[in-house]
């Protein structure tokens, strides 16, 4: 059902898809963006304005993207 995400226990962590997308999947970290981008797009306007933040934004992820690989994989949860 649209709208509605997997159980908690069912889906992949931060740190498999972490790893999955290190390992080629695309897909994988389009999935960690869209679990965080609505949580951290909100923390950043509440910082600098919802302007701003749009812009911030995309700098956030294209700097998580080209620093995934030194996530630390032993933490399951990106953004807890």
């Amino acid at each position: 059902m649209k709208g509605q995400s997997e159980p908690r226990s069912f889906r992949s962590s931060d740190a498999e898809l972490i790893g999955r997308s290190l390992r080629g999947d695309t897909d994988a970290f389009v999935e960690v963006i869209s679990r965080h981008e609505t949580a951290i797009g909100n923390y950043l306007a509440r910082r600098v304005g919802r302007q701003a933040a749009e812009d911030v934004l995309g700098d956030v992820w294209v700097a998580a993207y080209e620093s995934r690989a030194t996530y630390d994989l032993s933490y399951p949860e990106a953004c807890r």
